[in-house]
């Protein structure tokens, strides 16, 4: 049996870095466009430090603030005219993993004629974009290292990823400070969706012995820091914690792929205006409890790495703690056990039971679905 992993990033990780974007992106361009959320740029001194820091190194940088709410087209859109008409050459995606998704989206299509929406509906980009520098400001998305941007067809309300091996960021730029600020929801929102991450390629038919380690290592930092992360956010130890293990689950997720928690989300999210992290972490302890009999060794691992549970406890013990576990972390974070308070209901299920089928996540998941096994699974999270 053949492994393959591919990670071609260049990853710069700690505490004070992002002192370090100059230097790190004059190599790869002149005339930049700095693609970060509107919020963060009124709220955060973060986007203007960034911005002085890549001026100080010699470029000139563009800002684009208008990333609201999930990356969708019409903003990745607006951001390609804006960098064409300005003749932008790097792209610097700054904050959460929407910010960095239509950055990643912005430098993809950059060189590429016609229509966005032809590759959002499955045309595989035909030559390598701009090169992009990924500077996340929240621990959870993991975008900064993988090969996709998730977006949304406001039109359709079709939430899907595009994706290329040339689409890898060419430098990720993980600094926990950028975390601090987080509030104590976007925290267990963002914290909720790494944890999923990381048990879902963990658990994915496409997980390797590779994916698996890192897996492992993000599932115990995000596991055993969640909670103190959201509790206390000037906590230096834990947000160190979650955004390594966010970073190490985007690196497994990137090879191993997900599983069907992400199939749900994505439709779940885009037609009732979910966020993304809190309804993966809704859905995560369902999805598990249905995959118990294909992952129980698995889960059973993923049990001991959260540190709760006697050594000599049989296999299939562990397992069913383990899911009972996650579930019981996410509760003390403030993720909801129901989707019927966001609207969904059993009447208005079909188109998302339809669109979590075409989803490259659900083909991957421990257990197989089929349509009726995942409108079992959302019935019961109702």
């Amino acid at each position: 049996m053949t492994t393959d992993f591919y990670l071609p990033t260049q990853i710069v990780f700690g505490n004070g870095s992002l002192s370090r974007i100059g230097k790190l992106a004059a190599p790869l361009g002149r005339r930049a466009l700095l693609v970060c959320g509107s919020r963060a740029w009124l709220r955060s001194q973060v986007p203007a430090k960034a911005q002085a820091l890549l001026q100080d190194a010699g470029l000139q940088v563009l800002a684009f603030n208008a990333v609201s709410g999930e990356a969708d087209l019409a903003t990745v859109s607006a951001g390609l005219d804006l960098l064409r008409t300005h003749q932008c050459d790097l792209v610097v995606g700054l904050g959460g993993g929407s910010s960095i998704d239509t950055a990643k989206a912005i430098a993809g299509l950059a060189p590429l004629e016609g229509d966005i929406r032809t590759y959002h509906g499955g045309r595989q980009p035909e030559r390598p974009g701009l090169p992009l520098v990924a500077v996340p400001a929240t621990a959870g998305s993991g975008a900064e290292v993988t090969r996709n941007a998730v977006l949304i067809d406001p039109q359709s309300e079709f939430k899907q990823s595009i994706r290329g091996d040339e689409w890898f960021p060419r430098v990720a730029l993980v600094d926990p400070e950028l975390t601090y600020s987080m509030a104590p929801q976007l925290t267990a929102n963002t914290g909720s969706d790494a944890l999923c991450q990381a048990i879902e390629s963990y658990t994915s038919t496409a997980a390797s012995s590779i994916t698996d380690g890192l897996a492992e290592k993000a599932i115990a930092l995000l596991g055993r820091n969640l909670l103190a992360a959201v509790h206390n956010g000037q906590d230096v130890s834990a947000r160190e914690a979650m955004s390594m293990g966010s970073l190490l689950a985007g690196m497994a997720m990137s090879n191993a792929r997900l599983g069907g928690v992400h199939g749900m989300a994505h439709p779940l999210g885009s037609h009732y205006h979910i966020p993304h992290g809190l309804v993966c972490g809704l859905l995560l302890p369902y999805v598990m409890r249905y995959n118990l009999d294909y992952a129980g060794d698995k889960y059973a691992r993923i049990a001991e790495l959260l540190g709760a549970v006697e050594p000599d406890q049989p296999a299939s013990v562990k397992a069913v703690l383990a899911v009972e576990q996650v579930k019981q972390l996410l509760c003390k974070v403030g993720i909801p056990e129901h989707l019927e308070p966001f609207g969904v209901c059993a009447d208005t299920l079909d188109l998302v039971v339809k669109e979590t089928m075409l989803s490259g996540s659900t083909k991957h998941n421990a257990r197989p679905l089929s349509e009726s096994d995942v409108r079992s699974i959302l019935i019961s999270a109702l």
